[in-house]
């Protein structure tokens, strides 16, 4: 039986990802022990490489690895460092946040194999990847659960359970955090309200940041027609999308290359609403989906609510709705995991990845010149300085070189959320009902 390594996000935790490739492609899974957590943007110090190599021992001698997060690139290269000679599969989940991707990202490319895959969800996404050198593929190999949503027919009952009144449903479901634009689509939502009274208003959220959502408990009382739901339970929250008239997002993060909620959503047979950016275009590109645009000024992008607004009101107006299984069908083809799994087939084929087109890349994505100048150096150092150089200095702003770097991540943060936006010619375009597979 084939053993495939694997470094989770929160690396050395037990991972749902490792059995889900461990019971797909009938292998074992070794997943690393004690490995610091490099995907936390506030580990501070790091053990000495010769420590670390103890605990990747057990993945040196394997043929596949498979590594989560934007740290997963530094993982690697510190692998191959100490003689991993096997193919390498790095799904990073997020977009470039700080200095410190980056560099990582950059190390990793003087040590890429063509054997290697690298997943973004989103072809924007990709292209930021690509602009660091990084041969990045559009995929998302877990998808969604194809068993949990899909619709089902006593879904209106959460809403007794959870009690909220019946009428129409508009779903949000996500973190409940700043990058969502929360209140943008509250304002907006709450418009709706006034078209449609019986509109009930459903946040959906298992991360709540509790400073940014005081404000929305103080303002919006429970006659409102807006309800928080915390940490629904799994059932619950496919219950809501499969009860939904709407399903709205306003998010334009800089975060996520995939838009998760939106395609669970969709293979619920919700109609899904939101704005043309990132991977969200893409997702919505089938039956039900609906992209509004975005506007960029000085603060990055926002979307237009008027537009939002009268998405929503077409959606729920709309006198030739696409039928719930039509839907659901499009992007159970599309997402399903059981489907988007095979993407990781090279694990115990093995594979030679396709080439990749690195012109394709977001030329609209700034780089600090100090940024620049230092990834120069990087290029330039002997491949065991250069490691040593990024390990020492991850997660460590405590030197006056590493400050300067990491002073300039919130305006590279700026440039990432513009070089997500998607062109949209059109000022709102409801996606034709056709098979999106």
């Amino acid at each position: 039986m084939p053993v495939i390594g694997y470094i989770p996000f929160d690396a050395g935790a037990t991972s749902a990802e490792a059995r889900w490739v461990k019971d797909h492609f009938a292998c074992d899974v070794a997943i690393a022990d004690g490995l610091p957590r490099l995907n936390d943007p506030l580990t501070i110090g790091l053990p000495p490489l010769p420590i670390v190599r103890d605990a990747i021992d057990r993945l040196l001698r394997l043929d596949w690895l498979i590594a989560e997060g934007p740290a997963a690139f530094l993982w690697v290269v510190v692998l191959r460092h100490y003689g991993f000679e096997g193919g390498a599969t790095i799904l990073p989940y997020l977009n470039p946040r700080r200095w410190q991707d980056v560099a990582d990202a950059v190390l990793y490319t003087r040590c890429s194999d063509s054997r290697d895959r690298v997943y973004l969800g989103s072809t924007p996404s990709a292209r930021i990847y690509r602009r660091l050198g990084v041969a990045a593929h559009v995929g998302e190999p877990y998808g969604i659960d194809d068993s949990r949503f899909r619709p089902r027919p006593a879904a209106a009952d959460v809403l007794q359970r959870l009690g909220i009144p019946r009428g129409r449903l508009l779903l949000f479901a996500g973190r409940a955090q700043p990058d969502k634009d929360l209140y943008a689509l509250l304002r907006t939502a709450l418009k709706a309200r006034i078209l449609f009274p019986d509109l009930q208003v459903v946040l959906a959220t298992h991360v709540v940041d509790q400073a940014y959502v005081a404000t929305l408990r103080r303002e919006v009382g429970p006659g409102s027609g807006v309800h928080v739901v915390e940490r629904p339970e799994d059932e619950d929250l496919a219950d809501l999308y499969s009860a939904a008239d709407v399903f709205a997002t306003a998010a334009t993060s800089h975060f996520e290359t995939f838009g998760r909620a939106l395609a669970e959503a969709l293979a619920c047979g919700a109609p899904a609403v939101a704005p043309s950016y990132d991977g969200f275009a893409e997702v919505l590109a089938q039956p039900g989906g609906t992209i509004v645009g975005v506007d960029v000024d000085d603060s990055g992008p926002r979307v237009r609510e008027d537009e939002l607004l009268r998405a929503i009101y077409e959606v729920l107006t709309a006198p030739d709705r696409v039928a719930a299984s039509q839907i659901s069908a499009a992007a159970h083809r599309r997402f399903g995991r059981s489907r988007t799994i095979e993407l990781l087939a090279h694990v115990v084929t093995h594979d030679r990845a396709p080439s990749i087109d690195l012109e394709e890349r977001a030329d609209s994505l700034t780089l600090p010149a100090v940024w620049e100048r230092e990834m120069q150096q990087l290029s330039a150092l002997p491949a065991g300085a250069a490691l040593d150089r990024v390990w020492n200095s991850h997660g460590d702003e405590r030197g006056a070189a590493a400050w300067e770097l990491s002073a300039l991540d919130g305006l590279f943060v700026a440039s990432v959320r513009r070089a997500l936006c998607v062109d949209r010619p059109q000022p709102c375009r409801r996606q034709e009902p056709r098979d999106a597979a």
